[in-house]
């Protein structure tokens, strides 16, 4: 299949521009290069042979934060995420600088590959003796462009260690789902993914968590590495080939949002059932039987729900995290105004691009503080870290901010 032929997708876009007052990046830019459209036709030109890959093409391009609000809208389904990411991996790192190069792979390699990970929990460590502060002391966050990192973190980061299964105790087993952790679980996830064993068990459903699981793919796809997104991918469709679950459950709307699409890159019929049992916790609880003898303790405060793109846009599951919330006795639950974009996280994106993702992040704060929470709830790592070293910059560190099912899990009586 020739360059034309593989991007032929580019077609089916009319230029209506529907997607434009969607576009996050359009709408701080007004450039259409910077809009979906806009950037279609350049991947268009450029498989077509008319336009070359300069840098100033490509960081068109690169600027997309990949949020899919565009394909929400788009009445030709476009698909548009595919076609950015397929650019990106047939150009791979051409007209990045090396700069730009050394800091995405080194993202991605800090967090996804094994012995990097190890040394990266060790570097990220307790609060108030994490080894970020040496680096932040002598400049080398701030040179790298991550010296928001430590403030994003959660304040609970303890080593985890957790077994291959959480079987029922002391009643009946009413279900079994396998736990997806991705690569940032023992990062800044520990909490939820100890709130989602206790909900989940609590309600009668056993946990299994695969030791071969790894990364979703997402950011080695998203920077173009596509040989090793698939690696990944058949390294979680084996460690997930189990018939005895009822779901794959995710607790990182970015990661099931990546499982979710795996049978684009994977049309065996493996590939295609497992990504019909991926859902996100917040859904999978809600849409549960609960047994009568469940009780939440009352809380009276209130908590914003934040809505990540990926929940909204690709697993449309944006309502169950603030239906599971409202279980709460007392609890006053208020989501964000839908006509907010991207709070700019986007994976790497925050951590790639920061001055687009503080812009993007700016119009998200002005609405969380107007609503004045204590609690931020969000059901995506990135975003809540992103969000959290926003508050702290603003001097609203006293707004929490967790997973919907964090929130819950303190809440259940024991």
């Amino acid at each position: 299949m020739n360059r034309s032929e593989r991007f032929s997708d580019t077609d089916l876009c009319v230029k209506c521009g529907l997607c434009l007052p969607h576009c996050p990046t359009y709408s701080k830019t007004l450039d259409e290069n910077e809009s979906p459209r806009g950037r279609i036709a350049l991947i268009q030109g450029w498989a077509q042979g008319s336009l070359a890959a300069t840098p100033e093409l490509i960081r068109h391009i690169d600027n997309c934060l990949l949020c899919r609000s565009c394909e929400a809208v788009c009445p030709a389904y476009v698909p548009y995420s595919r076609l950015v990411d397929r650019f990106r991996c047939g150009t791979g790192a051409a007209g990045k600088t090396p700069f730009q190069r050394f800091k995405a792979a080194g993202i991605r390699i800090a967090l996804t590959d094994q012995r990097a990970s190890r040394w990266t929990e060790r570097l990220l460590g307790k609060p108030g003796r994490s080894g970020l502060n040496l680096l932040k002391n002598i400049g080398f966050l701030n040179m790298l462009g991550l010296s928001e990192l430590e403030a994003g973190l959660p304040k609970t980061r303890e080593p985890a260690h957790w077994n291959d299964f959480y079987p029922v105790h002391g009643h009946a087993e009413r279900g079994r789902v396998a736990l997806f952790l991705g690569c940032t679980a023992k990062l800044f996830d520990t909490e939820t993914v100890a709130s989602t064993l206790l909900v989940l068990n609590r309600l009668g459903i056993s946990v299994k968590l695969p030791r071969m699981q790894s990364c979703c793919g997402a950011l080695h796809l998203h920077a173009g590495d596509e040989a090793g997104a698939r690696k990944l991918m058949e390294r979680n469709l084996a460690a997930f080939d189990q018939s005895d679950v009822d779901a794959i459950i995710t607790i990182a709307s970015g990661c099931g949002a990546m499982l979710h699409d795996y049978p684009q890159f994977d049309t065996t019929p493996s590939s295609s059932a497992f990504a019909k049992r991926v859902k996100d916790i917040g859904q999978f609880l809600a849409e549960l039987v609960w047994p009568n003898d469940i009780e939440l303790n009352p809380l009276a405060a209130k908590v914003c729900i934040h809505t990540p793109c990926t929940l909204k846009n690709v697993l449309r599951a944006e309502r169950y995290g603030a239906d599971l919330l409202r279980r709460v006795p007392l609890l006053d639950v208020t989501p964000l105004p839908g006509t907010l974009r991207c709070c700019g996280a986007a994976g790497s994106y925050m951590l790639e691009h920061p001055n687009m993702a503080k812009n993007l992040r700016d119009d998200v704060l002005k609405s969380v503080t107007a609503i004045n929470p204590d609690v931020l709830a969000t059901s995506n790592p990135g975003c809540a870290i992103h969000l959290r070293a926003g508050l702290a910059q603003e001097g609203l560190g006293r707004i929490e901010v967790l997973h919907p099912v964090t929130l819950l899990a303190r809440q259940l009586i024991q």
